[in-house]
């Protein structure tokens, strides 16, 4: 009888894998942007191609794991977007397997198909821009809890104490890989390192010092590679200590007050995780004081670190107060794992009785549905192309250009221009937001107002001494840029280019070197 109920879970658990393929099923055949970030990871993957390195040879913010990952697996000129994008939604599905995964480990087979559905009822709605950081990063941060849960048990087994070791050692590699994927995802060390010093009633130093010595060296093959080419300064600025990052984020810490961003947080919590929240919160009032319910596979500590988990996820979804949905991605796996506790939502018993029949089950019902819808509208939105334009931009400008060009680009959307050209950019300055202009102030619910050119800055003038001293083929500036605050650059313009009207893609400008 176990080993049927068992099966007939594990069943389940795939057929809930197999819908959430086929909701993500436009990402394996559409293959083209769905994010405009995946722009910039691409670029700097045609860096890494060409022998460049991002923080030396670009400006960049983000964490560097999802620019050696492409530079594999979007072919051979680390360029390939379709490619990229079919890796990430396995990748993306492999999450919620490990996720099912942890259920069972934590609770058994009836809560881990509890966790895979409330998990997949909204992964793809809040990854809706598929092959981004967050994709790469989950993935890894989910095994590292999957890691701690097995580390945690075995350190109840005296025999199996070296084993739990060297399975903390994993598990604070895998918080590292989380980490170089999208540092706020990194934050999954806190809870991991928690598990591994405090289970209940005691210390564990040498637990904790194994996670940390594992974070540490998932960063090893990275930081060889930047010290061999005599550049470790440059990781160590650009991905541990960003200075553009920390003023991104004093500059929208300074502009909302304090209970404005508390309201922003809360109502943004709400929307995006209302179902999952709700059945977490059920759970946690319904746990059962001074034993544990039967059917359970207890791990001692596992509600402590479960709640250590959303609360330091929660906290990395608020950065920068902007509360873009994709933040809380991270957020989703614990609290479906508290949803799945044995006392909660898959408890058998549970929706026999009275109240949350007449209660809990219309509310459930309701949201359940609404994630579904969400889920329709964000399939139908995957299935359409979000870069037509630098598609054709691309293709245009690599018809008119030779391998070893340059070109240059100013807008957020055509970044992707570069891996569609496959021409890389005449200055260090590929990416202008924060840099040549300001950041976007725009949050999950409310539109980014005009950007502004920071004509006096360093990196304005860092960018007219890139063009200066090697003038790319083209450059192209979108109609969103405010290209009428930069004057300097106007002019080094009309001096040594010409506008060139052979296409014509919304408002884009396309100025050629005179000299071609």
């Amino acid at each position: 009888m176990l080993a049927r109920r068992h099966l007939a879970a594990a069943l389940a658990v795939l057929a809930i894998v197999g819908l959430s393929g086929l909701i993500r099923r436009p990402g394996f055949v559409e293959g083209g942007f769905a994010s405009h970030d995946v722009g910039g990871i691409l670029y700097e993957a045609m860096l890494l191609r060409a022998g460049g390195l991002p923080y030396v040879d670009a400006v960049e913010l983000k964490a560097p794991g999802t620019f050696y990952l492409a530079a594999v697996l979007a072919g051979p000129e680390g360029r390939d977007i379709a490619a990229f994008q079919i890796a990430a939604n396995l990748v993306a599905l492999g999450s919620l397997v490990f996720l099912a995964w942890v259920a069972w480990r934590l609770w058994g087979a009836r809560a881990a198909v509890v966790a895979a559905a409330l998990y997949a009822l909204h992964d793809a709605h809040l990854d809706s821009m598929d092959a981004n950081y967050v994709t790469w990063a989950q993935l890894p941060a989910v095994a590292a809890a999957l890691a701690a849960v097995r580390a945690a048990t075995w350190r109840e087994d005296h025999a199996l104490r070296n084993r739990s070791l060297g399975t903390w050692l994993v598990a604070g590699a895998l918080c590292g890989l989380a980490a170089l994927c999208k540092q706020p995802s990194g934050v999954i060390l806190v809870p991991v390192l928690f598990w591994a010093v405090c289970p209940p009633g005691r210390r564990d130093v040498r637990a904790g010092a194994a996670v940390v010595a594992g974070f540490l060296l998932a960063h090893v093959p990275v930081a060889l590679h930047y010290l061999v080419r005599g550049h470790l300064g440059a990781l160590l600025t650009g991905y541990v200590w960003n200075p553009w990052g920390f003023q991104y984020i004093a500059h929208n810490a300074a502009g909302t007050s304090p209970a404005r961003a508390a309201w922003e947080f809360v109502a943004a919590a709400a929307h995006f995780l209302a179902l999952p929240l709700a059945l977490a919160a059920f759970a946690l009032a319904a746990r059962p004081r001074g034993h544990v319910a039967e059917d359970s596979r207890h791990v001692p500590g596992a509600i402590r670190f479960l709640l250590v988990w959303t609360a330091a996820a929660m906290a990395a979804a608020a950065t920068g107060l902007r509360f873009y949905k994709g933040y809380w991605l991270g957020v989703l796996p614990p609290l479906c794992l508290l949803a799945a506790a044995p006392w909660g939502a898959s408890a058998g018993g549970l929706w026999r009785r009275g109240w949350p029949r007449l209660v809990l089950a219309p509310l459930v019902l309701a949201l359940t549905v609404r994630a579904a819808w969400a889920l329709r509208l964000t399939r139908d939105d995957r299935a359409r192309p979000h870069d037509e334009g630098a598609r054709t931009i691309g293709r245009w400008l690599g018809e008119r250009t030779e391998p070893g060009d340059t070109i240059w680009v100013w807008g957020w959307h055509l970044w992707g221009v570069h891996a569609y050209s496959g021409r890389l950019s005449a200055s260090r300055v590929y990416k202008t937001l924060g840099l040549l202009t300001t950041t976007h102030d725009d949050t999950w619910r409310t539109p980014a107002g005009p950007s502004q050119v920071l004509a006096e800055g360093p990196w304005a003038q860092q960018l007219l001494h890139d063009l200066a001293a090697a003038p790319p083929a083209y450059i192209a500036i979108g109609g969103t840029a405010p290209k009428q605050q930069f004057p300097a650059l106007r002019r080094f313009l009309g001096e040594r280019y010409v506008r060139d009207h052979g296409l014509r893609v919304g408002k884009v400008e396309f100025w050629r070197r005179a000299d071609r």
